[in-house]
């Protein structure tokens, strides 16, 4: 009796030890908000955000505990504020912060967090020197010294050259979540496309795949193949402004258009006398136009489809950039186009006046 008492407590305790193991404590300062609520949330996929913690605060301090089992890219976020404050959570860290609105503001602790915090630092350094070096640059060639100019453009080539090695090495020395997170973010601030995305991930060592941001960063791939060029058009099946239901595979058509668009979007309400007049001389031929609305208002969206005179099919989730589809098809800036043929396989993307004029004349004949 007594050896099975001592096991269940020693079972219990490692399993205490376990969760320990993985808390996650930050404790600091926050200032210009008075009370509130702060969270610790982390991204696992690209459509979903885990909350690792949550903690009431008073100013100026507070304590937020959270809980993650790997590694992984975390933000502070202030109820009702917009924004966050990124950090390098590890299980079992603990960490010291400033929470505020300005360049004071800091996380510290951790390995991953120092030394991405360190690199960050070092790298903003260095864009800021070469930002003022091409200012300066450009105040030469105006007051034509050129020969001066010239010296400086080549010290700016060097200074960039240096950098980008100096990245490469630190890169280098990490393979780990630094690696996967600074791909990631590359990629989505380049908006970089399939192709791109994939390359970096490849170019990943085997910790760094590992990883939650290398995890994104291969759905984000696998996401945007879906939509390249000979692929089967992904089916989908959204609401027209009367409330039927389309499904994209069960629309018949030669060629089929399918136009992600917005009642806000100047290009796109640009663009769409140029589809209305290719559907008023194709459709018979086999032309089929599909339009989706990235609108969030109901009300909006009736009033430019009538303004606008498009007699197609139109269908929205009214969820804005939230829309399922939208993300479905990759599109981060519209108007986006996609080229269908019959059998629903996309042929060509954002062909647009006398490129998709030519397209449906050779298509449509």
């Amino acid at each position: 009796m007594k050896n099975t008492l001592v096991a269940t407590l020693l079972l219990a305790s490692c399993g205490y030890l376990s969760y320990a193991q993985n808390n996650v404590i930050v404790k600091g300062q926050i200032k210009g908000v008075e009370s509130g609520r702060l969270y610790m949330l982390a991204p696992v996929s690209e459509n979903r955000v885990d909350t690792l913690g949550t903690a009431l605060f008073q100013a100026p301090d507070f304590v937020l505990e959270g809980r993650c089992d790997e590694p992984v890219v975390a933000h502070i976020v202030v109820e009702n504020y917009s924004g966050g404050f990124p950090f390098m959570a590890e299980p079992g860290g603990s960490y010291t912060a400033l929470l505020t609105n300005g360049r004071e503001a800091y996380i510290r602790g951790g390995k991953l967090q120092d030394a991405w915090t360190g690199y960050l630092k070092y790298s903003t350094e260095q864009r800021q020197k070469i930002s003022a070096m091409k200012q300066r640059h450009q105040t030469l060639v105006a007051e034509n010294k050129y020969r001066s100019a010239s010296a400086l453009n080549d010290s700016i080539l060097l200074l960039e050259q240096q950098a980008r090695k100096e990245t490469y090495d630190f890169l280098g020395q990490h393979d780990d979540l630094i690696t996967a997170h600074t791909y990631l973010e590359n990629a989505q601030m380049r908006d970089a496309g399939a192709e791109q995305c994939r390359k970096m991930y490849e170019s990943l060592g085997e910790g760094a795949k590992q990883t939650p941001s290398a995890r994104i960063l291969k759905e984000r791939y696998e996401r945007m193949e879906q939509t390249e060029k000979g692929r089967l058009a992904p089916d989908f099946t959204l609401t027209t402004p009367e409330g039927m239901e389309v499904t994209l595979s069960k629309v018949a058509g030669k060629v089929k258009i399918l136009d992600f668009w917005a009642s806000w979007c100047g290009p796109c309400r640009l663009n769409n006398p140029a589809l209305k007049k290719a559907y008023e001389e194709y459709h018979d031929k086999g032309l089929e136009i599909i339009s989706v609305s990235l609108d969030n208002k109901s009300e909006r969206w009736k009033d430019a489809i009538a303004k606008d005179g498009l007699t197609w099919i139109n269908v929205s989730s009214l969820k804005g950039w939230k829309c399922d589809v939208a993300r479905l098809y990759s599109v981060s800036a519209v108007p986006a186009i996609f080229i269908l043929n019959e059998e629903n396989r996309i042929v060509a993307t954002n062909l647009r006046g006398e490129k998709l004029a030519k397209y449906l004349e050779d298509n449509l004949k």
